[in-house]
């Protein structure tokens, strides 16, 4: 019996990164054709783009103890002028982004599954395919709830971390699988000359863990200065448009007692990353049992990443790391 690990790193801060297509393919250029076309079609955060009011209303499963449901509001006027509200019950967290970074107020000293979720789910159709040194694996035809799709399989530059993105007709990303989690996207609107879904569902291991419904997207009804300015109590984080990378790993150790009891599953920890990408401190939000917790934060801890800085300094990055814990026979 050996344990195998299969380690993936899921970031807070999903925002746009380069596309490098592998040379010499035709599928490479038709993959490459098909996310520009969905980011022209569906990046309502475009520079010089109309503002706008978005409010969504999310309802959670399998996610706490019990169903959840909350809010989530975004008044956009720039990229250096918009501000995000997510309301669930016993937490709020307020986001005021300027021109180099974002300012953070929470309740809590962490952000939970609901709300990242939530966030990467919009993150994911405004900037699709969004990560540094994505490469086109391959591009081919699925047929998904009796419709035809073009999807585009990418990894990292090392062949890793494989995602599908599948595409409609109209060129619209109708679905995103990552891992365990599966985004789909559907009902699609137009504001301005952008598109974007009033109906978002979100699995995990194939169970639906969120539904998301759009109730408003248009001109925004207010936009005074003083609902873009932070408290002076707010915590500034990096909001850049790339990926931090990894670029120190240390694999944890299965513990021997958890492997003797069988114990498998994936650890999920919320991480905080100094202004240097060093990780700072560890939080479970899906626990597998204490020893596999401690060993997943144990090695997390360790791993370094490349600096975050949008402007000239060099800010805190918040992420999502999952490691998965299997034993093969």
């Amino acid at each position: 019996m050996n344990s195998q690990f299969s380690l993936r790193v899921v970031l807070i801060t999903i925002l746009l990164g380069s596309l490098c297509p592998a040379k010499n393919r035709a599928s490479d250029d038709e993959g490459a054709n098909l996310l520009a076309k969905a980011a022209s079609l569906q990046n309502i955060h475009e520079k010089g783009g109309p503002p706008f009011q978005l409010q969504m209303h999310i309802h959670a499963e399998h996610l706490t103890s019990k169903p959840m449901d909350g809010d989530y509001a975004e008044v956009w006027m720039a990229s250096n002028k918009w501000r995000r509200e997510i309301a669930l019950p016993g937490f709020t967290q307020l986001e005021i982004g300027d021109v180099d970074s974002k300012w953070l107020t929470r309740s809590l000293d962490f952000k939970p599954r609901v709300v990242y979720l939530s966030e990467v789910a919009v993150e994911y159709f405004v900037h699709p395919g969004a990560q540094q040194e994505a490469v086109v694996k391959s591009v081919r035809n699925r047929k998904y709830k009796g419709t035809e799709l073009r999807c585009v399989e990418l990894v990292d530059s090392e062949g890793k971390q494989p995602r599908e993105l599948c595409f409609n007709d109209a060129g619209n990303l109708v679905s995103e699988t990552r891992g365990l989690q599966r985004f789909e996207y559907g009902e699609f609107s137009k504001f301005a000359t952008k598109v974007f879904p009033k109906a978002i569902q979100v699995y995990e291991s194939d169970k639906q863990i969120l539904h998301i419904r759009a109730d408003d997207l248009s001109a925004p009804a207010d936009s005074r200065d003083n609902l873009f300015q932070h408290e002076a109590a707010a915590r500034q984080l990096a909001a850049c448009d790339r990926w931090p990378k990894l670029v120190k790993k240390v694999a944890p150790q299965y513990p021997n007692q958890a492997r003797q009891n069988h114990q498998q599953g994936t650890v999920t920890l919320y991480a905080v990353l100094s202004g240097n990408g060093e990780v700072e401190r560890t939080r479970v939000l899906e626990s597998q049992g204490a020893s596999l917790d401690q060993s997943a934060s144990e090695a997390v801890q360790l791993w370094v990443y490349s600096p975050m800085s949008c402007g000239t300094t060099p800010l805190e990055t918040e992420i999502e790391v999952q490691v998965n814990y299997a034993l093969q026979y």
